[in-house]
Protein backbone atom coordinates (compact mmCIF):
# COMPACT_ATOMS: atom_id res chain seq x y z
CA UNK A 1 0.00 0.00 0.00
CA UNK A 2 2.56 2.53 -0.71
CA UNK A 3 2.24 6.17 0.02
CA UNK A 4 -0.83 4.67 2.65
CA UNK A 5 0.71 2.84 5.38
CA UNK A 6 0.03 3.45 8.76
CA UNK A 7 1.37 6.65 10.25
CA UNK A 8 1.85 8.00 7.05
CA UNK A 9 1.05 11.78 6.93
CA UNK A 10 -0.92 12.40 3.34
CA UNK A 11 -2.57 15.61 1.57
CA UNK A 12 -6.26 15.47 0.63
CA UNK A 13 -8.67 17.00 -0.34
CA UNK A 14 -12.56 17.01 1.08
CA UNK A 15 -14.78 15.12 -1.83
CA UNK A 16 -17.97 14.32 0.12
CA UNK A 17 -20.21 15.30 3.22
CA UNK A 18 -22.74 12.80 2.89
CA UNK A 19 -24.33 13.58 6.30
CA UNK A 20 -22.92 16.04 8.00
CA UNK A 21 -22.45 15.38 11.60
CA UNK A 22 -24.01 11.53 10.99
CA UNK A 23 -20.96 9.34 9.78
CA UNK A 24 -17.84 11.70 9.34
CA UNK A 25 -16.04 12.65 5.43
CA UNK A 26 -14.61 11.06 2.40
CA UNK A 27 -11.26 12.35 1.46
CA UNK A 28 -10.11 12.22 -2.24
CA UNK A 29 -6.43 11.30 -2.01
CA UNK A 30 -4.79 10.54 -5.29
CA UNK A 31 -7.68 10.54 -7.78
CA UNK A 32 -7.68 6.72 -7.22
CA UNK A 33 -7.86 6.14 -3.57
CA UNK A 34 -10.69 7.66 -0.84
CA UNK A 35 -9.75 8.29 2.90
CA UNK A 36 -12.26 8.79 5.47
CA UNK A 37 -12.66 10.59 9.18
CA UNK A 38 -15.10 9.13 11.33
CA UNK A 39 -17.51 11.14 12.74
CA UNK A 40 -15.88 10.84 16.52
CA UNK A 41 -12.89 12.33 15.14
CA UNK A 42 -13.98 15.64 13.60
CA UNK A 43 -15.31 18.40 15.61
CA UNK A 44 -18.87 17.85 17.46
CA UNK A 45 -20.54 21.05 15.35
CA UNK A 46 -20.79 19.84 11.61
CA UNK A 47 -20.10 23.94 10.53
CA UNK A 48 -16.67 23.40 11.97
CA UNK A 49 -15.57 20.33 9.64
CA UNK A 50 -13.65 21.26 7.09
CA UNK A 51 -15.55 22.11 3.45
CA UNK A 52 -15.72 20.45 0.38
CA UNK A 53 -12.59 21.30 -1.50
CA UNK A 54 -10.61 22.03 1.49
CA UNK A 55 -7.35 20.39 1.37
CA UNK A 56 -5.51 20.02 3.99
CA UNK A 57 -2.89 17.14 5.39
CA UNK A 58 -3.80 13.67 7.55
CA UNK A 59 -2.29 10.41 9.50
CA UNK A 60 -2.95 7.39 7.97
CA UNK A 61 -4.92 5.36 11.12
CA UNK A 62 -5.11 2.56 8.91
CA UNK A 63 -5.19 1.17 5.70
CA UNK A 64 -7.30 -1.04 4.08
CA UNK A 65 -8.51 -2.54 0.54
CA UNK A 66 -10.87 0.17 -0.94
CA UNK A 67 -10.34 3.25 2.08
CA UNK A 68 -7.88 4.80 4.29
CA UNK A 69 -9.33 5.43 7.35
CA UNK A 70 -7.56 9.40 8.38
CA UNK A 71 -6.94 11.65 11.40
CA UNK A 72 -6.65 15.44 10.56
CA UNK A 73 -3.72 17.29 11.58
CA UNK A 74 -5.07 20.27 12.04
CA UNK A 75 -6.38 20.91 15.29
CA UNK A 76 -9.49 22.89 13.71
CA UNK A 77 -10.62 19.64 12.00
CA UNK A 78 -10.72 17.91 15.35
CA UNK A 79 -12.74 17.42 18.05
CA UNK A 80 -9.92 16.31 20.54
CA UNK A 81 -5.68 17.09 20.87
CA UNK A 82 -3.93 15.32 18.54
CA UNK A 83 -1.61 13.73 20.47
CA UNK A 84 -3.96 11.19 21.92
CA UNK A 85 -4.10 12.56 25.68
CA UNK A 86 -0.40 11.59 26.29
CA UNK A 87 1.59 14.28 27.53
CA UNK A 88 4.94 14.99 26.64
CA UNK A 89 6.32 13.18 29.80
CA UNK A 90 4.40 9.76 29.21
CA UNK A 91 4.73 9.63 25.32
CA UNK A 92 8.84 10.14 26.09
CA UNK A 93 8.44 7.23 29.32
CA UNK A 94 6.40 5.12 26.46
CA UNK A 95 8.92 5.18 23.73
CA UNK A 96 12.22 4.94 26.02
CA UNK A 97 10.06 1.62 27.95
CA UNK A 98 9.09 0.01 24.81
CA UNK A 99 11.53 1.28 21.92
CA UNK A 100 11.39 -0.41 18.39
CA UNK A 101 12.16 -3.74 18.33
CA UNK A 102 10.99 -4.31 21.76
CA UNK A 103 8.61 -7.62 22.18
CA UNK A 104 6.02 -7.01 25.06
CA UNK A 105 3.05 -8.56 25.67
CA UNK A 106 -0.45 -7.19 25.22
CA UNK A 107 -3.96 -8.16 25.74
CA UNK A 108 -6.76 -8.12 22.98
CA UNK A 109 -9.39 -5.68 24.53
CA UNK A 110 -11.46 -4.96 21.57
CA UNK A 111 -12.16 -6.70 18.11
CA UNK A 112 -13.44 -4.73 15.00
CA UNK A 113 -14.17 -6.08 11.51
CA UNK A 114 -10.25 -6.36 10.40
CA UNK A 115 -8.83 -5.30 13.23
CA UNK A 116 -8.50 -5.64 16.75
CA UNK A 117 -6.68 -3.45 19.35
CA UNK A 118 -4.13 -4.72 22.40
CA UNK A 119 -3.31 -3.13 25.03
CA UNK A 120 -0.05 -3.36 27.51
CA UNK A 121 1.66 -1.67 30.15
CA UNK A 122 1.29 2.23 29.22
CA UNK A 123 -0.15 2.28 26.06
CA UNK A 124 -2.38 0.19 23.66
CA UNK A 125 -1.90 -0.04 19.93
CA UNK A 126 -4.50 -0.82 17.12
CA UNK A 127 -4.09 -4.01 14.54
CA UNK A 128 -5.32 -5.04 10.87
CA UNK A 129 -6.16 -8.04 10.32
CA UNK A 130 -7.42 -9.90 7.26
CA UNK A 131 -7.53 -13.19 8.56
CA UNK A 132 -9.86 -14.25 11.95
CA UNK A 133 -8.99 -11.69 14.83
CA UNK A 134 -8.16 -12.99 17.83
CA UNK A 135 -10.68 -13.42 20.76
CA UNK A 136 -10.87 -10.31 23.72
CA UNK A 137 -8.73 -11.48 26.70
CA UNK A 138 -5.93 -13.32 24.35
CA UNK A 139 -2.99 -12.56 25.58
CA UNK A 140 0.68 -12.94 23.17
CA UNK A 141 3.66 -11.62 22.36
CA UNK A 142 4.20 -8.36 19.81
CA UNK A 143 6.73 -6.66 18.71
CA UNK A 144 7.08 -2.78 18.40
CA UNK A 145 7.88 -1.64 14.88
CA UNK A 146 7.28 2.20 14.75
CA UNK A 147 6.33 5.43 17.21
CA UNK A 148 4.14 8.02 15.65
CA UNK A 149 5.78 11.61 17.39
CA UNK A 150 2.55 13.19 15.80
CA UNK A 151 -0.22 11.55 17.14
CA UNK A 152 1.96 9.73 20.00
CA UNK A 153 0.79 6.12 18.95
CA UNK A 154 3.20 3.07 18.92
CA UNK A 155 2.41 0.18 15.83
CA UNK A 156 2.64 -3.07 16.84
CA UNK A 157 2.66 -6.76 14.96
CA UNK A 158 2.10 -10.01 16.38
CA UNK A 159 5.97 -11.48 17.19
CA UNK A 160 7.02 -14.45 15.23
Amino acid sequence: MTGFEVGAVVTGTVSAIPRPGAIGLFVELDGERQGFVDVLILPRRPESWPAVGTKTTFEVLAGRSGQVRLWPLDPEFRSGPLDNGVSDEQWRARKSRHPVGTVLTAEVSDVYVGEYVVRYEGGWSLLEDDEASPEVGTRAAYEVIRHLDTTRRTLLRPST
